[in-house]
């Protein structure tokens, strides 16, 4: 309810902005001049922009899967392997200089 409250609050605004915006401007291309209503040039700058942010962010969250992509995980298992040696031969000694019940 809350988000359907907010949605619609967030309507109003944009359609308050967009009357009080509604008139034409000038917008030069190259050699092509049209008018528009300076509501539709705001906003689309804005979904431009939007569009824009989004693509970088999902190129940042790509590039370093990428770079990890070649990495591999075998010496953290060899590390992982020598400490399990290493603590089988620390338990092998310990056993051997403890006195044996008779």
């Amino acid at each position: 309810m809350f988000l359907l409250i907010l949605t619609l609050l967030f309507a109003l605004l944009v359609a308050i902005f967009a009357v009080q915006n509604a008139a034409p401007v000038s917008i030069n291309l190259f050699w092509i001049t049209t008018q528009v209503p300076l509501v539709l040039v705001i906003l689309g700058s804005v979904l431009a922009g939007a569009v824009i942010v989004v693509l970088i962010a999902m190129w940042r969250k790509i590039r370093p899967k990428k770079k990890n992509k070649g990495m591999s995980i075998v010496p953290v298992e060899e590390k992982n392997m020598d400490s399990k040696e290493n603590n089988f031969s620390e338990q092998v000694t310990m056993k051997q200089f403890t006195p044996e019940e008779k």
